[in-house]
């Protein structure tokens, strides 16, 4: 009897994943998945080390061409288990859900299927969101869990319509810049067998907990193979339900493993990169996940951060002021003259319709770049990319860490802690500009808001932790501003008073001999590893009890979470690190 060669295998793997492994199979199943046929394709379940491994009769009702394999050497990382279920993969296109617990879409199989076909060389790439309100990470801080999430698919019959998945799942967590960006991973991703071969899978090097950065740094590495080319599916995705001990799961725990995440991937390859090349895109998109782009394009997202929970109420005319200061700090209110100046950037010469037209009325097809823009600024971030132009306003620090930032002043007002609000690298001034403000509504005329920075850029990288960090005044100009364009800000707002202090040079040199005796809010953006330390080694002390400690790049830059971490560590700080956001973390002094 001849058994019929499967067209795709699919290698899903799996860890402690009793609750989410059902569903995910299941999604997975003939019984779900539409426009393929049961014969058409294998599942390969790789279990990495669970303590109850999952049983093949368990899941005998799917109907499915289904295995279920133990590794026998399991690691925290699950790239070499998945490395081993592609040598059991029979067909010539072969793919990874990346984990046991990313549900499906009820179309995916057969849209990879048919996008893998339109081109040879194809890198089939897909969108991934998270079920709840929000980034789980975030979320699972302010009392998302599994009960929560089991509430909500309880409610949707996602069993018989899995398109209803989209109506609870408004984060894409791999399209930050969008649907049609590029994408920093792919969940789940199908490319012919050699292909794979070529690649030779993923890097077993990425060893920390649920591999780091490894799924990220395979798909930089196979779009840059020299045969490859993107295609990526629309209106279809993955689902990630919650779970414990994971990269994107890990709770209170998520700001540790995102650092050594970073810290390892810059260890084995540098620079973080994410690969924005040519990229075909293939549909069609269902209406449930066109609401959802909708949604995402013209609102965003907003976290339910602490801020968003526990802020207090302000008079409108208050409130009203603060929302238009943080537009204007941001250059929300001027993003098209930025779209406009950015698409004549190195230009020889400029049109004559730039001046009538473009720098005034930002045409049709700059569009897209607005709303690229728009997003980017909304949470900070437009620094990622080397290409990237640094905003025109205030700060580049988002929406989200502002209103954070006046929830931290507006509590430690009201909660009566004592001392000054302070900022360490304060570039153009803008989170001192709202600190400022806040204390002007509030009537405060008794603390200082202090400014530290050398108004003369970074210092270059002296210490071995800061090597390859180099942004000196000599390599990012931009980040150099002087103490006198700064003043004239605050003069401009009419914020600039003897409370306004300053404290110019390096830390090293300033900030140890200060004469600041005692903070209520202390923010540190300093990014390097020797400036983030040096200012918590000065003036940690200083923080009153009930203050606040802010932490710009804890998870964005890996000398700098590294140099978090080991202080507290030295100190005996267990109070929890709480993320404000992608990067910016917390914690109020006990």
């Amino acid at each position: 009897m001849n058994v019929k060669r499967p067209e795709l295998s699919l290698i899903v793997v799996s860890y402690d994943m009793e609750r989410e492994l059902p569903r995910t199979l299941y999604t997975l199943s003939p019984r779900y998945q539409q426009g393929i046929a049961a014969d058409d394709y294998e599942v390969i379940v790789i279990d990495n080390g669970s303590r109850h491994p999952p049983r093949i009769e368990d899941f005998a009702h799917l109907d499915m061409n289904l295995q279920i394999h133990s590794f026998s050497d399991p690691r925290p990382s699950p790239v070499r288990a998945i490395n081993y279920g592609l040598t059991l993969a029979a067909a010539p296109l072969v793919g990874v859900n990346i984990d046991g617990a990313r549900m499906a879409s009820p179309g995916l199989l057969n849209a990879c299927r048919r996008a893998a076909r339109t081109d040879s060389d194809a890198v089939v790439t897909t969108l991934s969101f998270q079920l709840g309100p929000g980034p789980q990470w975030l979320t699972m801080q302010h009392g998302y869990d599994a009960a929560w999430e089991d509430r909500l698919l309880d409610g949707i019959d996602w069993q018989n319509n899995g398109y209803r998945l989209f109506d609870i799942s408004p984060f894409t967590e791999n399209a930050t810049k969008g649907w049609f960006g590029p994408l920093d991973e792919s969940n789940l991703l199908f490319m012919d067998k050699d292909l794979w071969t070529d690649l030779a899978g993923y890097d077993p090097a990425f060893e920390s907990p649920g591999g780091g950065s490894a799924n990220a740094d395979l798909l930089r590495r196979a779009l840059e193979h020299p045969r490859s080319h993107q295609v990526t599916v629309l209106g279809e995705g993955v689902f990630h339900q919650i779970h414990g001990g994971t990269h994107t799961n890990s709770g209170q725990n998520a700001p540790n493993v995102l650092k050594n995440a970073v810290r390892e991937y810059f260890r084995l390859r540098g620079r973080f990169h994410i690969v924005d090349s040519e990229r075909s895109y293939f549909g069609p998109v269902s209406r449930a996940a066109a609401e959802v782009y909708q949604r995402q394009l013209s609102a965003g997202y907003t976290a339910p951060t602490e801020a968003a929970t526990v802020a207090r109420p302000v008079p409108d005319a208050s409130n009203r002021y603060l929302n238009l200061l943080k537009s204007v700090l941001l250059n929300e209110t001027g993003l098209e003259i930025e779209v406009a100046l950015d698409s004549v950037r190195g230009a020889k010469e400029l049109p004559a319709t730039f001046w009538t037209d473009t720098l005034y009325d930002v045409p049709g097809k700059l569009g897209p770049a607005l709303e690229k823009k728009r997003r980017a600024r909304a949470v900070g971030f437009e620094t990622l990319s080397e290409s990237s132009f640094l905003p025109l306003g205030y700060t580049m620090i988002g929406r989200q860490r502002l209103d954070h930032l006046e929830w931290c002043v507006t509590t430690a007002l009201h909660d009566g802690v004592a001392g000054d609000l302070m900022e360490c690298g304060v570039w153009r001034g803008g989170a001192c500009l709202l600190m400022k403000a806040v204390l002007d509504l509030n009537g405060d005329q008794t603390r200082n808001v202090w400014l530290a920075d050398s108004f003369a850029g970074l210092p270059p990288p002296l210490l071995p932790e800061d090597q390859g960090m180099d942004i000196s005044r000599e390599n990012v100009p931009s980040l150099a501003v002087s103490r006198a364009r700064v003043e004239r800000a605050f003069a401009d707002f009419g914020l600039l008073d003897a409370r306004v202090r300053f404290l110019p040079g390096f830390f090293v040199d300033t900030l140890a001999g200060c004469c600041v005796e005692h903070i209520a809010v202390l923010r540190l953006d300093g990014d390097l590893y020797s400036s983030t330390m040096q200012a918590l080694e000065a003036l940690y002390d200083r923080v009153s009890p009930g203050g606040f400690i802010i932490i710009d790049d804890y998870g964005a830059l890996a000398q700098c979470a590294q140099a978090v971490e080991e202080f507290r560590a030295a100190r005996g700080i267990t109070t929890p690190i709480t993320m404000i956001d992608w990067t910016a973390a917390f914690w109020r002094k006990s």
